[in-house]
């Protein structure tokens, strides 16, 4: 691969990503309106639609990460696609790996409290979610099954029938912030990635406590308050 072929795959990832934005939108409004009107079967359905929505759009905005132009260099790539050949989560840590090497003039404990603080959301919010999006991305929509194929995995079926809009909604933040810290690390490691860097992080952070107690029921309750005060203003009108 050579430039001008990152370029083109930069290019296309961008639509790409462009187009998973606009379908999750689409799935989000459809699991609102089936959960204002107590319509389970069909939000369980639309929810799970929207996790597959959600591995691709993942996959999308971690090769556009990778490819953006002015970013890591062209054998930096190849090292962060052949980690991916075994996980997201290895592409991930390697991308972090190679681009705090570029803020590396910093002195003491600053790069290797970044690394640290990175790497800990991708734990949390890729690697432990990991398991059950591959299930639901190979099939297995209500029922999981052990990496053989030969017995049924109870605790990874119960976190597929837990699964909801919110907890997706917090993957995706976090995922989306860890994105944007990474691409300002790249492409201005030694400017504009310092200005920017705390105020991303204060904003995941914040994003992610004031959503850590927010349950599906307290998403149900502000959905209907909302389509009341909607339905009350046009009888009003």
């Amino acid at each position: 691969m050579n430039r001008e072929h990152q370029l083109r795959i930069f290019q296309a990832q961008v639509l790409n990503v462009k187009e998973l934005d606009t379908a999750w939108r689409h799935l989000k409004r459809s699991i609102h309106a089936d959960l204002v009107s107590d319509q389970q079967s069909s939000a369980r359905i639309h929810t799970k639609t929207l996790a597959l929505v959600y591995c691709a759009w993942s996959e999308a905005v971690l090769s556009k990460l990778v490819h953006t132009p002015h970013g890591f260099d062209l054998s930096e790539i190849e090292q962060i696609k052949s980690a991916q050949h075994s996980s997201i989560v290895n592409a991930w840590k390697k991308c972090i790996e190679l681009a705090a090497a570029k803020v590396g003039k910093q002195t003491g404990s600053y790069v290797p409290n970044i690394r640290k603080r990175l790497e800990k959301l991708v734990r949390t919010y890729i690697e432990d979610p990991s398991l059950v999006r591959n299930k639901v991305a190979h099939g297995q929509w209500r029922v999981a099954l052990n990496r053989e194929n030969t017995e049924i995995n109870a605790t990874i079926s119960q976190q597929i029938e837990a699964l909801n809009v919110v907890q997706l909604d917090i993957w995706r933040e976090a995922f989306l912030g860890l994105s944007e810290i990474v691409e300002a690390m790249i492409e201005s490691p030694d400017r504009t990635f310092h200005r920017d860097y705390p105020k991303i992080l204060a904003r995941i952070e914040e994003h992610l406590e004031k959503t850590s107690g927010y349950s599906l029921d307290d998403k149900v309750a502000q959905l209907k308050l909302k389509a009341s005060r909607q339905e009350f203003q046009r009888k009003h009108a």
